[in-house]
């Protein structure tokens, strides 16, 4: 599989990635168990056999990185690993500062080097930034981590607008910017990604199916999620007329973006692995057919973010 590096670090990564939160917990539509020990430690072997040298996970993701440090830990010969630390407590909506913020942070950066059972972290990311957050405070902690041989690179995953337009203020601090990209959700096409590109920080795509809207369970989305629903249909329906799935259609839609270094895909099954491989090797979509996807949107951003999707209908506002 092709690899470049990811922007301005000397991590080669492949164009496919893996994301993990599907091993680690329940998680997607109809937050299914994730298969048992040995069953996660063989996919993820068969998945950098493949030629898939990017796995991303997180503290939050249950069991997520503790497989992966028995799959991979103590081997030379192993993925590039991007991992996660939120700036608040689990639960908790108040940020931290001062001592409490330190402690916090270390704490979880050596819990994710033992359960990794590496000696630093190739790439740590803020989990979930959604709003402001880079402040002397945190820079002087990110500088302090990395000095001491705990982190080689600093990257972030966001929401919305706000967060990731900040990290890219602090490209020399944040090397890669993890966003939400799919073919109903192409908002950051606006600024974002135009400036990831200027100013060469690495660009890592998630949410390309959208936790499962844009594949086959498209068809068993709830009343509330209707929009949603009737863009999928749109979509499959071009998939058919081309003869693909509608997953093959979404994949290859965002993995061949212009911008994009990774394109993570969440994943437990060996089919649907080698699904993904294949949609790399088919190569991008015919312009005609990228030309009508384009034609597909949807414009609530409170139902492009799967957090919202427990809030009853009329709570969310039609776009």
């Amino acid at each position: 599989m092709e690899t470049r590096l990811l922007g301005t670090t000397d991590l080669q990564v492949s164009r496919l990635g893996l994301g993990t939160v599907e091993l680690g917990m329940p998680y997607g539509l109809g937050l299914p168990e994730p298969p048992d020990d040995d069953t996660c430690i063989r996919f993820l072997h068969q998945a950098y056999d493949a030629g898939i040298t990017f796995v991303d996970t997180a503290a939050a993701y249950g069991r997520s990185e503790e497989l992966i440090g028995r799959a991979f830990g103590g081997n030379s010969k192993r993925p590039v690993i991007a991992t996660k630390v939120a700036l608040r407590p689990a639960g908790s909506e108040a940020r931290l500062h001062g001592t409490a913020l330190k402690e916090h942070v270390e704490g979880s950066v050596r819990r994710s080097l033992a359960r990794l059972q590496i000696p630093v972290l190739d790439l740590l990311q803020v989990h979930s930034a959604d709003e402001r957050f880079v402040d002397a405070e945190f820079l002087e902690l990110a500088e302090d981590l990395t000095g001491r041989g705990l982190v080689r690179y600093w990257g972030a995953s966001t929401y919305g607008e706000t967060a990731p337009l900040e990290v890219l203020d602090w490209p020399v601090v944040f090397r890669s910017l993890q966003v939400a990209y799919n073919l109903l959700d192409r908002r950051l096409d606006a600024q974002v990604l135009p400036r990831c590109r200027q100013q060469g920080v690495g660009v890592l795509f998630r949410s390309v199916l959208l936790q499962g809207v844009l594949s086959d369970r498209w068809q068993t989305l709830p009343p509330r999620l209707a929009p949603l629903q009737e863009a999928a249909r749109l979509a499959a329906a071009l998939a058919a007329q081309a003869g693909l799935t509608l997953a093959e259609l979404a994949v290859r839609f965002t993995l061949h973006h212009p911008v994009a270094d990774t394109v993570l895909f969440g994943s437990s099954r060996f089919d649907e692995l080698q699904a993904n491989l294949a949609a790399v090797d088919a190569g991008p979509l015919p312009a005609n057919l990228m030309a009508a996807v384009a034609t597909i949107q949807v414009n609530d951003p409170l139902l492009l973010h799967p957090g919202n999707w427990h809030l009853q209908s009329s709570a969310i506002p039609r776009g």
